[in-house]
């Protein structure tokens, strides 16, 4: 029995008779009657009791009719989900950010998105570059927010950019200056990411560069708990500010400053594998970013 079977079959029920259902799945009738017979012979039972005036319905014909019905039902919501997802209307997005790194811009083009896409669900999964990258190969992930990539294997579209700014307590010795050199934070606390994010290694190289290796207390990957630790007055952090957003954490009594001597430049894009599989709904967020981040050069 398939689905051929059942849509033939229940159609002869709604039409009343072989004639009208043949006209109107546009067959001929001999062929959808062999069909209704060949139901019967494979079930072994009679479906129809046909007589000279009207076509009535065994027990069994009765039971196969409404089951047909939720099945024609269910096919045609398929095909309907099917058209969707192809379509790019509806599916779930998996999407890889960092926490070292302010979204706003992307929340606003989410909010964007959600109106032109509002059965396309972007799941976000937040990690430290390593994990993420990991998660993309393994498939695990559609794409993710990535430190600017040679990789040929994959596609990449710039997102932000920016430097790195130093956070002090507003009672902090910094606080009152400008700029602060890499040089003079040799013997500060830092707190700061944990390995696995693209902000740490370039902290590490440029203290490196600056000759000192940074005294670190406390290692984290949330953002928030980072304020809160500076806001406490333990130590200093480094975060990555970009060139569209700054870092507002002045009402924690944290103040942010430039570092000069030798100032790191950071970009970020998202990126997507080239060769992998790329889901309807993917490809409709990623056309809208494109979009959207290329209007806001």
């Amino acid at each position: 029995m398939d689905s051929r079977q059942i849509h033939y079959f229940t159609e002869v029920v709604k039409q009343g008779g072989f004639s009208k259902a043949a006209d109107h799945l546009f067959v001929s009738q001999p062929t959808i009657s062999n069909v209704v017979k060949d139901l019967e012979k494979e079930l072994d039972t009679q479906l129809l009791i046909r007589t000279t005036r009207k076509l009535e319905l065994t027990d069994t014909g009765k039971l196969l009719y409404q089951y047909g019905e939720k099945i024609s039902q269910l096919l045609r919501q398929l095909d309907q989900e099917l058209e969707d997802v192809k379509e790019g209307t509806r599916g779930t997005i998996k999407m890889g950010i960092f926490s070292s790194v302010g979204t706003e811009i992307l929340t606003d083009i989410m909010s964007d998105f959600y109106k032109q896409y509002p059965n396309i669900l972007i799941r976000f999964v937040e990690d430290g570059e390593t994990n993420l990258k990991n998660a993309l190969d393994n498939g695990e992930l559609d794409l993710i927010v990535l430190e600017e990539s040679k990789n040929k294997q994959l596609n990449y579209i710039p997102f932000l950019k920016g430097d790195l700014r130093l956070l002090v307590h507003e009672t902090h010795p910094f606080a009152d200056r400008e700029a602060v050199s890499w040089k003079e934070l040799m013997d500060e606390k830092f707190i700061i990411f944990h390995e696995g994010f693209a902000v740490r290694r370039f902290i590490m190289k440029e203290c490196e560069r600056s000759g000192f290796q940074p005294n670190i207390i406390c290692e984290t990957s949330q953002w928030k708990f980072i304020f809160e630790m500076v806001s406490s007055n333990m130590g200093i952090s480094i975060l990555p500010q970009s060139d569209v957003t700054e870092l507002k954490v002045s009402h924690l009594g944290i103040k942010v400053l430039p570092l000069i001597d030798q100032e790191v430049h950071w970009q970020i894009g998202i990126v997507w594998q080239k060769n992998g599989y790329i889901s309807y709904a993917t490809r409709a967020w990623i056309q809208f970013l494109q979009e959207r981040l290329g209007r806001n050069k």
